[in-house]
């Protein structure tokens, strides 16, 4: 669909248009004067969006013909203005476009090396590219344009966003795209907008190491993780490239594994076939709540070989261990602020959930089911563990790192005993 060079100047005249009552036929325009296209486009998007929200988002989402919005469209401009039927076409296209593109922010959506894309106010927004984040020169003409994109982008995909839910998450499918949306009064200046892209085609192990993620000479380690029955975890903090790496081992996994999807929001999007992909869903969605526990107990009778988990980031740690201890293959990512962190992590994750499980009962959970942890930040491979259980300690584990390996690991002597100090004694 082509995308209005104006989208910006159609924001800022919508949000003017919200306050302006709709003009019959036989009414004289506000200003005395018929309005010009883009005039009309932002007043019929404002009275489109304000009438039939809901009209909008299923559109967006393919469950109503294109065609009965653009009745529609043409309906509300009749209404606005005598002229509408001399640029009938071209009102019906533009305006479809205002409410479906991405404006001044397309580009990025389009661009596949972009992965990352956030608005802090009207001239504030950075992108990241390769892990690395940038300011890019992207403004809207005031703060009220702003303000309206920031409430379309939640409002087409059939969520809402208002003075009483001032915060929204929605997933646009057709771009692969997470939208975070949070406006006044829980965001105390400007609306803000966090948007996170994932390529349609995933990368390869080996088109991330010519990325700079790891070293060419670590594909072949974790393509044989990515190919034994190892349950693994890939932590690091947010936009550290953890979905990205995931994404990457699972399309290098056995063609036949069978794999369980289980995410609250599409970022996965496998690419190996025989795999399941099912939501999580919480309360607050609406329909009967499906949390992670559903799913792996449905998973038992599935003839499942592996779970994979989107992102743990609340108690379904609790379940995640307890599948891993099931005997099932489980991968997952989370955040945490270093490989040697990420299990305690997961259990200060977990304990909040817990009916009667002790400490060491998860510990040892944790041990015999998760047996490798890959540690991401700033999309570079920073350390791989392994976990064992304790021999000394009942109820531990034990972790070591196997990449990159300690100088003595490697049989090379440390590095103070290379050479001598070039600094005289005292």
């Amino acid at each position: 669909m082509p995308i209005v060079t104006s989208h910006a100047l159609f924001a800022e005249q919508y949000g003017s248009y919200r306050a302006r009552p709709i003009q019959l036929n036989d009414a004289p325009h506000p200003d005395f004067n018929p309005p010009a296209l883009t005039d009309l486009i932002a007043q019929v998007s404002a009275s489109v969006l304000a009438s039939e929200p809901a009209l909008v988002a299923e559109v967006a989402a393919g469950k109503i013909d294109r065609a009965v919005l653009e009745n529609l469209i043409q309906k509300t401009a009749d209404q606005e203005s005598l002229r509408a039927g001399y640029y009938a076409t071209e009102l019906r296209q533009q305006t479809m476009d205002f409410l479906f593109g991405y404006g001044p922010l397309q580009e990025y959506v389009d661009d596949p090396d972009v992965t990352d894309i956030d608005g802090t106010g009207p001239a504030e927004f950075t992108i990241k590219r390769h892990g690395q984040r940038k300011p890019i020169s992207v403004r809207f003409h005031s703060e009220r344009a702003y303000d309206t994109f920031c409430r379309l982008l939640i409002i087409r995909q059939g969520g809402q966003i208002n003075d009483n839910d001032s915060h929204c998450r929605v997933t646009d499918e057709r771009f692969r795209l997470r939208i975070n949306v949070t406006v006044p009064p829980r965001s105390a200046t400007f609306p803000t907008v966090c948007i996170r892209k994932h390529r349609s085609i995933a990368y390869n192990l080996e088109q991330l190491a010519l990325l700079g993620m790891f070293p060419p000479e670590t594909v072949s380690l974790l393509k044989s993780i990515s190919t034994s029955d190892q349950s693994f975890l890939i932590c690091g903090k947010g936009a550290s490239g953890k979905t990205t790496l995931l994404r990457a081992m699972i399309k290098a996994m056995p063609l036949l594994e069978r794999v369980l999807v289980a995410e609250s929001d599409s970022e996965i999007y496998p690419e190996k076939p025989y795999c399941l992909i099912h939501r999580i869903r919480k309360g607050n969605e609406g329909g009967v709540p499906v949390t992670l526990r559903d799913l792996v107990a449905d998973g038992l009778t599935m003839s499942l070989d592996t779970y994979c988990v989107g992102e743990i980031v609340g108690d379904e740690a609790l379940e995640f261990i307890k599948a891993a201890y099931s005997g099932h293959r489980c991968l997952a990512t989370t955040h945490a602020e270093s490989g040697r962190d990420a299990l305690e992590r997961l259990l200060s994750l977990a304990r909040p959930a817990t009916s009667g499980e002790s400490e060491s009962s998860l510990r040892t959970m944790l041990a015999k089911g998760v047996d490798t942890v890959i540690y991401l930040k700033n999309f570079r491979l920073e350390e791989i563990w392994t976990v064992t259980s304790s021999q000394n300690l009942e109820g531990q584990y034990e972790m070591d790192r196997v990449w990159p390996q300690s100088a003595a690991a490697a049989g090379n002597p440390p590095a103070d005993e290379l050479a001598e100090s070039l600094v005289p004694s005292s």
